[in-house]
Parts: C-alpha cells; sequence; structure tokens
C-alpha cells in the first residue's frame, strides 16, 4: 500500500463559531426506551454519559446505513438527533420495529447547533476532529457568537475527513467501508438488527471499498477515480483540490496511481485508520 501523508488538522481558531445544523430531533420515551435501543443502533448505549453524545449508526437488516446519529440524555428518556432529510426514512424503520415495547417515538420542534469550544454549556460532541458542544433547545441563544456558513462547515469537515450521510456513505455502504468501525460500532453489546453481515466482514474478510481522504494534483471536474483503464471510485464530496472518495479496496493496495480526469489524487488518509 502506499505510504500516506501527513493528516491536515481543521483550524483551531474556531472558539467564538457556531454553526446551525439541519437536524431534527426524535424523543424516544417509555419503560423499555434503553433495552429497545440497544438492539436498534450499532454503538453500547451504556456507554453514553450525562452530558455527552453518542454517535451510532442504524443499519438495514443487510448490515447497511440507514443513517447516523446522535443520542443525548433527556429527562424522560432520549433525545435522538439525525439529519432533516433522513428522519422519515429513519422514522419509518424504526417503528417497523416496535412491536409491544413501552417505547414512544415522537417528533420535536428542538433546534440544534454546534459551538467549538467548551465555553457555553450544552451536549458535549466532537463533530469535525475538535471538541465542542451540540446546544438544543426550542430556541437558541448564539449571542455573540459567529456563525459559520455551509460553505465553511463543508470545508472545515472535509478537511478534517469527516464523512457525511447520504453523500460520503449509505444504504450502498458497509461500517467498516465508511471507516465509521472505531466511531459507530460495538462488537462487545447483545444483538441489534444488521450486525451479523458487519460482524462476519470483521471476522472473515476484508472491506471491499474504503473511503479516503485525498488531495487532487490538478483541477478536474470529473469524479470517477480510475486505475490504469478500471474505474476504481468515485470522489464522493470536494472542496477545491481536497476531496473525499470511495475507492476499491485493492486499488488502494497497489502501486499504480489513482487518476482523476487528466490529474493525479494523492491518498492522505483512509479514514479510520490511524496512518
Amino acid at each position: 500500500m502506499r505510504p500516506l501523508a501527513t493528516i491536515v488538522a481543521p483550524p483551531q481558531n474556531l472558539r467564538m463559531s457556531v454553526f446551525r445544523l439541519d437536524e431534527v430531533v426524535i424523543s424516544v420515551t417509555g419503560d423499555d426506551a434503553k433495552s429497545w435501543l440497544q438492539g436498534q443502533i450499532t454503538a453500547d448505549l451504556e456507554g453514553l454519559k450525562p452530558g455527552e453524545s453518542l454517535y451510532a449508526l442504524v443499519l438495514t437488516p443487510k448490515g447497511r446505513i440507514l443513517a447516523d446519529i446522535r443520542l443525548v440524555e433527556a429527562d424522560d428518556g432520549y433525545h435522538l438527533l439525525v439529519e432533516r432529510s433522513l428522519h422519515e426514512a429513519l422514522l419509518a424503520r424504526l417503528e417497523q420495529y416496535l412491536v409491544m415495547e413501552d417505547v414512544e417515538l415522537e417528533m420535536t420542534s428542538l433546534q440544534v447547533a454546534h459551538v467549538w469550544g467548551e465555553e457555553r454549556p450544552g451536549v458535549r460532541s466532537e463533530r469535525l476532529g475538535v471538541s465542542g458542544s451540540d446546544l438544543i433547545g426550542e430556541s437558541l441563544d448564539l449571542s455573540g457568537l459567529e456563525e459559520v456558513s455551509h460553505e465553511m462547515w463543508e470545508a472545515l469537515r472535509i478537511s478534517a475527513g469527516v464523512p457525511r450521510v447520504g453523500v460520503d456513505f449509505g444504504l450502498a455502504t458497509l461500517p467498516q467501508e465508511a471507516g465509521l468501525k472505531e466511531r459507530a460500532v460495538s462488537f462487545s453489546k447483545g444483538c441489534y438488527l444488521g450486525q451479523e453481515p458487519v460482524v462476519m466482514l470483521e471476522h472473515r474478510g476484508k472491506p471491499p471499498k474504503r473511503l479516503i481522504r485525498g488531495r487532487l494534483q490538478g483541477d478536474t471536474e470529473v469524479d470517477q477515480v480510475q486505475q490504469g483503464k478500471r474505474t476504481v471510485g468515485s470522489i464522493t464530496s470536494r472542496k477545491d483540490l481536497d476531496v473525499l472518495a470511495l475507492i476499491k479496496r485493492k486499488a488502494l493496495e497497489s502501486e499504480i496511481p489513482l487518476e482523476v480526469g487528466t490529474t493525479t489524487l494523492e491518498v492522505v488518509a483512509i479514514i479510520g485508520e490511524t496512518p
């Protein structure tokens, strides 16, 4: 495998900045909320600490990623934070597996924003590789904070190598392919929906694809990644010359250069692996 270049960390000068997230909050309440959630998500709820969020995935029965979520404790249960574009599919999936459990799912009108640093009270949440807090409320007091644009958020996300659901991974992706095993998957908790394909891949094989952070060596609008005459992947996110791309594992193990259009793609890091 080709050597990896140095990972570029996101800027550290955002301590008075805030980003309004396009996320909705679903409340999960009832006497069986915790045990039922344990069977629906990939992370272990026992690891959820007061004042912190727990990052997890919700899978299809075949182990593909339907959504990524953040769970936080609420007064009467849990709050589930999910991208607005995915909440209807997620609710349908969760309600499908509610049978006799004492669990109630309800959409709320709560808003979510992310603040860098720890000066503001909120739920501790690491979104882009630096410490910060998620603010959750009916109305958010963002006075004294500079709002970050969507364009800057995307640039920081790509630079930090943080994949986005529905963009860099989704219904065609296993957690290991997206580099989310360490962040979001427990192999010691009890059973959850979609667990078997994830465990089988972990113990019996290697991910057929890997999500990488890379840098183009020149401008191009092409998304397909070539190796020789073969298409081996595609760019999923880009900001200037910095990209995220989903590449076939065997292509990453080869010494043959990766090409996008008329330029070369340098592999900076494989998401989820320590160089």
